[in-house]
């Protein structure tokens, strides 16, 4: 009885705390779908903002180039003929100047293919006679052959010898393209000698295999010196190649462009290079004789009271029309000028890499020899670096003079402004 009634009052007084917490977990539910309904209503209001700002940005692009394109027709309606006359002249004017920058650059640019200075340091670093590496190569053929006794009897070794010396001073020896006399005279001398030793009642190959050798420890670095001249002199004959071909056109462009001005330019002559034709024919397409050439059209238009018919000149002048026509295919020429000086300055850089790596090998191989300066000795490593930083300085007054006589900045002035006047 006593346990029933515990019972019902537990009952009774949990009734109330369950009935809560129940309603507390339907409010929870509740506010978690409010919640989901509020956040797929965001997601729906999100992207119909983002619409809405996307129709907004075409909207406005659509409105600017409305207004660009109304600028642009009251620009033209408003614009007089006088100024449209003006704007002509001006873009005449400066593609008359854009091609005579063009015109020197090219020049100019052949002209500092080849600088004597730098060639010539390069040059003597394949001397056979005296290095600045500190070495004569000659004097190491000599000493090297007698010194590991190829033949067995002095009188092949002076026959040998002699034979040395007239292949180190044979001019056919010292013209061969892009091959040092080193590595000539050291091949063929090896051949020689192994020719000659086939004689020998016995031959020692193992002595010609030392020779050959200490030999290798010069020719790796003379080989290594060959290639990088041979790579560069091809390098340099592109670069003329192209630069002739930009010249080609730009003469070409010049005689027909002259044509539409009613201008005549001389031909060139059989035996006339491009660079004496085109500045022959900058004496005549100069700035002063542009100012004459407008100053006598706006003469034929002049009336009695002195003032210019300039619609009636636009009319009727059309040449002038058709030569600024043309104004995009000089910029083009120009860019193409501009892309083979930067190729060439690369092949410069490239160039002086190659050479680079050549002297490292000389100092690897141990070939770098100490000598007296002023009564004091420089060490073979100081002697390493010093003609490094030599080559350095030489390669940044070459690159500095070309930088100079060209002067790109301008011409890259003289390529934008032609192209903002191009559209008037």
């Amino acid at each position: 009885m006593h346990s029933a009634l515990r019972t019902l009052l537990l009952i009774t007084c949990l009734s109330p705390l369950s009935a809560a917490l129940a309603q507390q977990e339907l409010q929870q539910e509740n506010r978690q779908e409010n919640r989901q309904e509020m956040l797929l209503e965001m997601r729906k209001l999100s992207s119909q903002l983002e619409l809405l700002q996307r129709e907004n940005e075409t909207l406005h692009q659509n409105l600017d180039l409305t207004s660009k394109s109304l600028q642009e027709l009251i620009r033209d309606k408003n614009i007089s003929d006088e100024t449209r006359y003006a704007l002509l002249k001006s873009g005449i004017k400066q593609e008359v100047a854009l091609f005579r920058k063009l015109s020197d650059q090219t020049i100019h640019l052949k002209s500092r293919l080849t600088d004597q200075e730098y060639q010539s340091f390069i040059l003597s670093l394949g001397s056979m006679e005296a290095s600045p590496l500190g070495f004569s190569f000659e004097e190491v053929l000599m000493t090297t052959i007698k010194q590991h006794g190829v033949f067995e009897s002095k009188a092949k070794i002076d026959r040998f010898l002699a034979v040395s010396g007239s292949l180190i001073q044979s001019p056919i020896t010292a013209a061969l393209p892009f091959v040092s006399q080193a590595v000539a005279a050291s091949n063929a001398l090896l051949n020689v000698a192994y020719t000659s030793m086939m004689t020998e009642k016995k031959p020692d190959f193992s002595k010609l295999q030392q020779l050959e050798t200490e030999l290798m420890r010069y020719l790796h670095y003379f080989s290594a010196l060959d290639r990088a001249n041979a790579s560069h002199a091809a390098s340099q004959s592109n670069r003329i190649e192209q630069v002739e071909k930009i010249q080609a056109e730009l003469s070409l462009r010049l005689t027909q462009d002259a044509q539409k001005l009613g201008l005549k330019l001389p031909e060139r002559k059989d035996s006339e290079s491009i660079d004496d034709y085109l500045n022959r024919c900058m004496t005549i397409f100069n700035p002063l004789q542009m100012e004459t050439f407008f100053t006598q059209i706006e003469n034929k238009y002049r009336g009695p009271a002195g003032t210019v018919n300039y619609a009636l000149l636009l009319q009727r002048e059309e040449g002038l029309k058709a030569f600024h026509a043309q104004a995009g295919n000089l910029v083009s020429l120009a860019k193409r000028f501009t892309v083979a000086y930067e190729a060439y300055m690369d092949a410069n850089d490239r160039y002086h890499r190659e050479l680079l790596e050549a002297l490292a090998l000389a100092h690897t191989n141990k070939i770098i020899q100490p000598r007296k300066v002023n009564g004091q000795e420089e060490s073979p490593e100081l002697r390493y670096t010093q003609i490094r930083q030599q080559l350095a300085q030489k390669k940044q007054l070459r690159d500095q003079g070309i930088r100079n006589s060209l002067n790109m900045p301008e011409l890259a002035w003289h390529i934008e402004r032609t192209e903002e006047l191009r559209y008037y």
